[in-house]
């Protein structure tokens, strides 16, 4: 009787360990292939190389392409280069972004006998952005014209002293005689500026010291005194 019971208390702890173990397989076996399914919606490094290898050419190209693109852009001027708060050298000859009373002064003091265009500018004028452009290009291989921009933003002093009161304007000064005119004109009244640009180039020689406004002079020497 007592080996019976031993036999069968052996046959049950037998049976239960067993049990154990394949609910144990059993979980490791599902955790396995959860960790399978799971890792199968990533593509294998080596699973697909053409398409790696494509996907990451294709992203390369992208990225030079894109560098290059921009590379050029910084490097090339662009057709609304008198709309920037820089003065560029984009084939005129002689243009100056004006940033005080003092450098305006000094411009047209040293123009010598070369017709200076003064032009009134802002960035957010649609008329100004449609304009400097054909007047850069129209004076740009005029070895006699030189170019001042003045940003409204930036001098509203000088602006306010020279009665500048709409946008865009332009301002003719030439050597000893000073200012010639000075009017206001768009895209579409660009034939004013062609004419004034004939009218006041022509070759001539100024005698006397080059001319500045009175009002400049008066402004720089209240704010030297300032």
């Amino acid at each position: 009787t007592r080996t019976r019971t031993r036999t069968r208390v052996h046959a049950r702890a037998t049976s239960n360990i067993s049990l154990t173990a394949r609910k144990q397989g059993l979980g490791q076996r599902t955790r396995i292939q959860g960790y399978e399914r799971t890792a199968s919606a990533w593509p294998s490094p080596s699973s697909s190389p053409s398409s790696s290898s494509s996907s990451s050419s294709s992203s390369t190209s992208l990225a030079a392409i894109a560098h290059e693109r921009d590379h050029e852009r910084a490097r090339a001027p662009t057709a609304s280069s008198l709309d920037t708060d820089t003065a560029e050298d984009v084939g005129l000859l002689r243009v100056v972004d004006i940033r005080s009373i003092k450098q305006l002064i000094d411009e047209l003091e040293q123009a010598g006998d070369a017709l200076v265009i003064v032009a009134f500018h802002a960035t957010w004028c649609a008329a100004c952005r449609k304009v400097q452009p054909l007047v850069q290009k129209y004076v740009k291989d005029r070895e006699d014209v030189v170019l001042l921009k003045v940003n409204y933003d930036r001098n509203k002093q000088i602006c306010r002293s020279l009665s500048v009161k709409k946008l865009p304007y332009f301002h003719f000064y030439r050597g000893s005689q000073g200012k010639l005119e000075d009017f206001s004109a768009s895209a579409k009244t660009f034939q004013r500026i062609r004419d004034a640009v004939a009218l006041h180039g022509t070759p001539r020689c100024a005698l006397g010291p080059n001319a500045v406004p009175k009002s400049l002079e008066k402004l720089r020497d209240d704010l030297a005194t300032n």
